[in-house]
């Protein structure tokens, strides 16, 4: 099984030398389905989150994978037919110009983000694997709508921070040996109507706090007229992070109440704003 575009037999052009992108990787289960892969592309499966702030800490149970973003972009390469390293210009729905030659036919762009943005930095730690069952949040008042990770992974461990600016003070302390460091910017934007079809980051289908794309690939994998349904969603993230940031220190000692609950999430993992009418357990 793969991803459904695979059938078409696409050519694609690719601006960086060789695949492989390093990313946290964390989606629910409901996303992993959707993008039609098999298993040997799920590092671990997890069904709890704890979200601590230094004071408290809340659960959030669910089902979510681990998807190997790396090693699944090594595989689409060897499936599909990917020109690298190629900057394409789209001219239009059908034309595409590469080094002088003229390509035509349906057209899709997946270029990434272009455009303003409010920009957030990222840096993960890939670490000796740590003794932990769950997925690991850390939130911090110095850190307004960000927050560090640690995922677990059978043979390492991801330690991370998401910030505004420097993300290292907000990275977790463990005490395993770092074995690489990659990381970067992440666009905090709003989605916008294009005038050639586009997936990915391309389209600002972006989940705004946490930064996740794959979610939306996945929705438009179901059906292109999804796009506007994950608009409205995206939008509604995008207005209540710009609130978060605004009222974060307030947000943290509202979350405090809720010390030792479980918040039981499904879709709502991705659809981030659902966390405002969840049952708590």
């Amino acid at each position: 099984m793969g991803l459904k575009f695979r059938d078409l037999n696409p050519l694609i052009f690719d601006r960086r030398r060789a695949p492989g992108k390093q990313c946290t990787g964390i989606i629910s289960r409901g996303t992993f389905i959707k993008l039609g892969l098999s298993k040997e592309f799920v590092d671990r499966e997890f069904k709890s989150i704890r979200v601590v702030d230094g004071r408290g800490e809340v659960f959030i149970e669910g089902d979510f994978v681990r998807l190997n973003r790396e090693k699944l972009e090594i595989w689409l390469s060897s499936e599909l037919n990917v020109v690298r390293p190629a900057d394409a210009t789209i001219k239009g729905e059908g034309e595409v110009m590469v080094r002088g030659t003229k390509y035509t036919g349906k057209v899709f762009d997946a270029s990434g983000w272009k455009g303003k943005a409010k920009w957030v930095k990222a840096m993960e730690y890939v670490t000796e694997p740590l003794n932990l069952d769950e997925i690991l949040v850390t939130l911090d008042p110095r850190n307004p709508a960000g927050f560090g990770w640690i995922v677990p992974l059978p043979d390492k461990a991801l330690v991370g921070a998401l910030s505004l600016g420097d993300p290292r003070p907000f990275v977790p302390a463990v005490e395993k040996r770092r074995l690489s460091v990659h990381g970067g910017g992440i666009p905090r934007v709003k989605p916008i109507q294009l005038s050639v079809p586009a997936i990915g980051d391309r389209t600002g289908l972006i989940k705004t706090f946490t930064g996740g794309g794959i979610f939306g690939i996945a929705e438009l994998l179901q059906n292109f007229s999804n796009s506007r349904k994950i608009k409205k969603e995206i939008e509604r993230q995008y207005l209540l992070t710009e609130i978060l940031q605004r009222t974060w220190r307030i947000d943290l000692l509202a979350l405090r109440l809720l010390h030792g609950r479980t918040i039981r999430v499904d879709r709502e993992f991705d659809f981030h704003t659902f966390l405002f009418s969840l049952r708590r357990l």
